[in-house]
């Protein structure tokens, strides 16, 4: 039965992806052979596609979670605005197969949906602004009305596609899809519609080396943002060198805090958190055993199980823990993870006692993620228990010691066959640093890239 249904899941997926390519292409090539090319200037839109292909391609590779130093939005709507629709869709289309096959080295599929996808956002956008009035008055601002309703229509046709395939692709209802990508910080988004009108004007006043001009701030921008990624790795780095020297004395834990950080993320992208929750997420799994640096040895490391007196020092780690990170500006967003990771639905946990309704989703994903790698894990005096075992503790337990619908989350994925990457894991070295969370802007403009 299971197996019918993701034939049919992924039979539709094949539909939808064609159909969108077809029609796609087919309304790109509608477009074009409507627009007159007889006068276009061909050189100052040679210059514009490079400057695209730069943005896209480069520039816009150092984005980091919640921020971006450009988007190449903004010279496709400059495009629109001076060249008409189908250049820009056309530059577009163009800019998104050679990101895919030469710069990023995608699969033929993902490259030619987004060249399908930013195409047709493109040609909607452009014909949307050319259908609008004032979009030929550049002598004052009053051609920024269309050019803001021309960037709500590539927004929402790029959102659609792109929402609705990966939905079908991941089998993940689209409103989790689209929560897991939306977050405030995307509101950033609206620089673009000056920034293409800057783009714009200068180049109506003196032409296509203008362009020049925009690059130059473009470029320290990329830069600075290249120097603020550099420094927050060196900070996670630190951190996951301390995590990883705290599990060094014990081989039994060793990676616990890596595989734990990376389970609780995909149950939280399954349950729709936003990028910057995702991300502060991560640090929290990564960092929730750090106060575990103030307990002696003889109780971290014991082949026993621990007396009532031991176990209620090692139950002081949440608390440390949590005074450490909170004096780390940019992990702060963390602390309630690290504090009351230990919490339980039915108020039986430590070291608040907090009841359910007290508890963030991320302590309860954190709460079953650490009791899974712990049960899935050797002990000195037991041997880990199977993946199927560990289910099966925590349904027995759901709704009191575990959270409900965080245990659901993640049989759904253990059934699914989503489990399985994570649990190979175990048998690969850690990493000192985790790679990074996709930013969200980037998820959404250039595709399923």
């Amino acid at each position: 039965m299971d197996t019918q249904r993701d034939r049919r899941k992924r039979w539709l997926f094949h539909v939808v992806y064609w159909a969108f390519i077809l029609v796609g292409y087919g309304f790109m090539a509608y477009v074009v052979r409507q627009h007159d090319t007889a006068s276009l200037p061909w050189l100052a839109m040679v210059a514009f596609f490079v400057f695209l292909l730069l943005a896209d391609s480069r520039l816009g590779e150092s984005q980091v979670s919640g921020g971006r130093v450009m988007s190449s939005k903004s010279i496709v709507l400059s495009s629109i605005a001076l060249f008409g629709a189908a250049p820009a869709l056309v530059m577009e289309a163009i800019s998104a197969l050679v990101r895919g096959f030469v710069f990023r080295h995608t699969t033929p599929r993902k490259a030619l949906f987004n060249s399908a996808m930013l195409g047709t956002a493109a040609g909607a956008a452009g014909l949307t602004y050319e259908a609008l009035p004032w979009s030929d008055a550049f002598a004052g601002p009053a051609f920024f009305a269309p050019l803001a309703v021309a960037m709500l229509v590539h927004s929402l046709v790029n959102h659609v596609m792109l929402v609705t395939i990966i939905s079908l692709d991941a089998q993940v209802p689209i409103e989790r899809v689209y929560q897991r990508g939306f977050s405030w910080s995307r509101l950033r988004s609206l620089l673009d519609l000056p920034f293409a009108g800057l783009v714009v004007l200068l180049y109506m006043q003196a032409g296509a080396w203008t362009l020049l001009l925009v690059l130059f701030p473009m470029l320290a921008l990329y830069q600075s943002d290249r120097l603020y990624q550099r420094n927050k790795e060196a900070h996670i780095n630190s951190i996951a060198a301390l995590t990883t020297a705290l599990e060094a004395d014990e081989p039994y834990t060793h990676g616990h805090s890596y595989r734990v950080a990376k389970y609780a993320v995909e149950i939280g992208k399954s349950l729709g958190m936003t990028e910057p929750e995702l991300e502060t997420l991560e640090y929290g799994g990564l960092l929730h055993d750090i106060g575990k640096i103030a307990i002696t040895n003889e109780i971290i490391c014991k082949p026993g199980r621990l007396t009532d007196a031991e176990f209620e020092v090692m139950k002081t780690h949440p608390t440390i823990g949590a005074d450490i990170v909170e004096q780390i500006r940019f992990l702060s967003e963390a602390t309630d993870l690290v504090r009351h990771h230990h919490e339980r639905p039915d108020g039986r946990g430590y070291p608040n006692g907090l009841a359910n309704g007290e508890i963030s989703l991320g302590c309860h994903i954190l709460n079953v993620c650490d009791a899974f790698d712990a049960m899935t894990s050797d002990r000195p005096y037991r041997k880990a228990l199977t993946v199927e075992q560990a289910m099966e503790e925590l349904v027995r337990f759901k709704g009191t010691q575990f959270h409900t619908e965080v245990v659901d989350c993640m049989l759904q994925l253990y059934h699914r066959g989503e489990f399985d990457s994570l649990r190979d894991m175990r048998l690969q070295p850690t990493p000192l640093v985790m790679p990074p969370t996709a930013s969200s802007e980037e998820t959404v403009h250039t595709g399923a890239s």
